[in-house]
């Protein structure tokens, strides 16, 4: 648990976390960072560990040997249960978020969490790191520096990303670091390989789509911004304003994976429900399932949307399976969720993509400006 400036709480939960990953055969180290209007005590905490006792029940992960072992890292998220205050609590603990985001300890954490799990061996552990609203935030901020110290050389790949997979769901933030990070993924020819970073964002999260535009909106009357181009082969300019009124899963220019319903259905191997089953089985074109009527299965796929291929997913999210900001704990939005850890886990997945080179040299000429728009 981290206090209002980002400094620990008591540093010895995080000895006892560092500890239980130490003792742990073949761990598969799940971190949490919660989001706006939750903490410690609140029903973040129970429905986390629920879905972690689901995932160690699982023969998908039983299979290959892994014990699920959960680390919550908490923060002073929700301010008060007031209505309206609670609401117009979102600045404030937007600011919050930042500190912990830009000061030592929360990254301290999250990299001595990795480092750990790490440890047993590359084939002998798995690290996921899930981050939501504001947590959100937290984790992007932290791949950040991940991502540039492996691309200049001062990291190996393989212990250079706080987790092997990383998900962020209907993060609160702008998406300028997300146009930067894609830029730097794009220019370094990352086609054709398994996602690092998923940031997930429903088209009905009312939070981050029409209350964050409004508040980063009167805050830029202030601020100066530059013309930077989108990334992509087109490459046209836009005022950065653009970028700081909007999250990364609002933003057209970056969105380069959408949900899709097939309209299929398929029966239920072996009576399995969706999220089960998407731990189990690969689906084309990076398909999943999703529990529907009479034991089906309904057929959905993430599909990649114009021509940025890079292992940063900016996946938006059809509202029938995460309804608003906080519903992320549902039984749809978990199965997702199980799906992409399957597509993008070389151990569960033998038909997993490769990891990404990022210390390819950029290709200059897919940073060039276009001087149009």
């Amino acid at each position: 648990e981290f206090g209002e400036q980002g400094s620990y709480q008591d540093p010895t939960q995080l000895k006892n976390a560092l500890d239980l990953i130490q003792n742990t055969e073949r761990p598969l180290v799940i971190t949490y960072v919660h989001g706006w209007q939750n903490n410690v005590e609140s029903d973040d905490v129970k429905n986390f560990e629920s879905l972690l006792a689901r995932l160690n029940r699982a023969s998908a992960i039983r299979d290959v040997g892994f014990h699920v072992v959960g680390v919550y890292l908490g923060w002073r998220g929700k301010l008060t249960p007031v209505p309206v205050l609670k609401e117009l609590s979102f600045w404030n603990r937007k600011a919050t978020a930042e500190r912990l985001a830009s000061n030592y300890d929360c990254y301290d954490a999250i990299a001595s969490i990795s480092e750990e799990a790490r440890r047993h061996g590359r084939r002998k552990q798995y690290t996921v790191l899930l981050g939501h609203s504001f947590g959100g935030l937290i984790v992007e901020r932290s791949v950040a520096h991940a991502i540039n110290a492996e691309i200049h050389g001062h990291a190996d790949s393989d212990r250079s990303m706080p987790a092997d997979l990383v998900i962020v769901v209907n993060p609160a933030s702008d998406s300028i670091l997300a146009r930067q990070m894609i830029a730097a993924l794009y220019s370094r020819k990352t086609e054709g390989t398994r996602p690092l970073f998923v940031s997930i964002t429903s088209t009905g999260d009312w939070a981050t789509g029409g209350f964050f535009p409004i508040g980063t909106g009167l805050a830029s009357v202030s601020k100066g911004f530059n013309k930077v181009p989108a990334p992509g082969s087109n490459g046209t300019m836009h005022n950065e304003r653009e970028f700081y009124t909007s999250t990364p899963g609002h933003n057209e220019m970056l969105i380069n994976h959408i949900t899709v319903d097939k309209h299929e259905t398929i029966n239920s191997p072996n009576g399995l429900h969706a999220l089960e089953e998407n731990l189990e089985h690969n689906h084309a074109g990076n398909g999943f399932t999703l529990d529907g009527a009479k034991g089906k299965l309904d057929v959905w796929q993430i599909k990649r949307v114009g021509d940025v291929d890079v292992p940063y997913w900016d996946v938006q999210v059809d509202s029938s399976i995460i309804k608003d900001h906080g519903d992320l704990w549902n039984e749809r939005a978990e199965a997702m969720m199980a799906a992409i850890f399957r597509i993008a886990n070389p151990m569960l997945n033998p038909h997993a993509k490769p990891r990404a080179n990022l210390q390819r040299p950029p290709d200059f000429n897919r940073l060039q400006y276009r001087q149009h728009q």
